[in-house]
């Protein structure tokens, strides 16, 4: 990871004993963690006549954290000499919180001094934002609409199986949101599905997207209701709207969406590629729709299990924002499986979701593949196919397409012998223009 280091040293004297003062330092931009540890000679040692030795303290420093604009942070006092801070997770005592650049500042409490005074050395550590690869799932249900597990559950459920992020998205229901879920290593962001009988939408990123009950009954309320959503900063997408029991009946042209759910786990294949066709057709527009695929988990089963299929984001750190930016951007694709088919492609230094320059040489990594896979890489000019050799696992591509208007990218697979290949990833495009 890319790090940088800052080392500040602060001499206290005698007379400063008993006090307490800020020793100020900059945070640069894109830093996902502050890493702050310092030491000094807290203890004396005195050897006696009998060769015994003595341990003495003659120095207690504690440690306190400002944020931007003067916000506290938190302590530890003098019974740590080491803590850190990040979005996600931040040492005991101290509040998780985003890392924003700007002037911060430790807090310095001068408890004893010896005579002679003290100086103390701070080692901070600013781990910077590098984009990473992170799987997540974006639809799913616990006891708080009509799941089987808590959130609690859910986020150790997603943890053992491999993803980095889950929202949780009950039905017209916001209160889990408000939950304390600490489980390590998964990030759980806050979702809602609004629910009615002519359409579901996922409303996520936010722990209340609306103030009044959920229900309405015209175009013009529903209208009203996610409107409000999106201002209290929702990413509205539509849910399944193919679907033939609970598709979008409000008309998709009638709402402002920021993405579309192309593959839901619980539905048929059908459904999700009537959605997918809608979607390429939106494309030859030359209209940039973001997509993602939620599992859309209630409870456990094998034929409709948490992360399947899951989102594959390039996201810049896993806090709630970054990842959340990063489906926005359609800077992802969506697998089957948590362990893959997975894909990296880049033009002219721009990724899935972004707009390169016309004529834009593709960069195109493919792996976790299988023999016999069928992969499609599809522009508005037409769709090469290629089969995946025996034994084939990973598969590099460079490409040219200089008249087309975008480029994505699909995987077909056999995951039984007595059916066709089925779909086990596709992707956002990389646009040029």
């Amino acid at each position: 990871m890319n790090k940088e280091e800052l080392i500040i040293e602060r001499f206290i004297k005698k007379e400063e004993e008993g006090s307490y003062f800020l020793l100020p330092f900059e945070v640069p931009e894109d830093v996902e963690k502050v890493e702050i540890t310092y030491d000094y000679t807290r203890f004396s040692k005195e050897t006696k006549e009998d060769n015994g030795t003595v341990c003495k303290e003659i120095n207690i420093v504690d440690l306190g954290l400002n944020g931007v604009g003067g916000s506290y942070i938190g302590s530890s006092g003098s019974d740590r000499s080491s803590i850190y801070i990040s979005a996600v997770k931040s040492s005991q005592g101290f509040a998780a919180m985003n890392t924003d650049a700007g002037k911060w500042s430790i807090i310095v409490g001068a408890y004893k001094v010896q005579d002679c005074g003290c100086m103390v050395t701070y080692h901070i550590t600013f781990t910077k934002k590098e984009l990473r690869l992170l799987k997540g799932d974006t639809h799913m249900h616990t006891l708080g609409s009509d799941g089987t597990l808590s959130v609690s559950g859910v986020a150790q459920l997603g943890k053992q199986l491999g993803l980095d992020f889950i929202f949780v998205t009950d039905h017209n229901n916001y209160a889990h949101n408000f939950q304390n879920v600490d489980v390590d290593g998964i990030t759980v962001i806050p979702g809602t599905e609004w629910t009615h009988y002519r359409g579901h939408a996922g409303l996520l990123g936010v722990k209340k997207p609306f103030e009044s009950a959920f229900c309405v009954n015209s175009l013009a309320e529903a209208q009203e209701k996610l409107t409000e959503a999106k201002k209290n900063g929702a990413l509205l997408i539509l849910n399944h709207p193919f679907c033939p029991n609970c598709g979008w009946k409000w008309g998709i042209e009638n709402f402002e969406y920021d993405a579309i759910e192309i593959w839901n786990g619980g539905l048929s294949i059908s459904a999700n590629l009537k959605c997918l066709e809608w979607w390429q057709d939106q494309l030859l527009k030359q209209r940039k729709i973001p997509i993602v695929g939620g599992s859309d988990f209630h409870s456990l089963d094998v034929l409709r299990l948490m992360g399947m299929p899951c989102i594959c984001v390039y996201a810049k750190s896993n806090t709630n924002e970054d990842i959340i930016q990063a489906i926005r951007n359609g800077n992802s694709y969506i697998s089957l499986f948590t362990k893959g088919p997975d894909l990296y492609a880049e033009a002219g230094g721009k990724i899935l979701g972004e707009t390169a320059i016309h004529g834009s040489e593709l960069t195109i990594r493919f792996w976790n593949l299988k023999t016999d896979d069928l992969i499609r890489i599809i522009t508005d000019q037409g769709t090469e196919e290629i089969i995946c050799g025996e034994g084939a696992r990973e598969m590099d591509f460079k490409r040219n397409y200089n008249e087309a208007k975008f480029c994505r990218f699909e995987i077909m697979r056999n995951l039984t012998p007595e059916f066709e290949r089925m779909m086990v990833l596709i992707s956002n495009p990389i646009y040029f223009d």
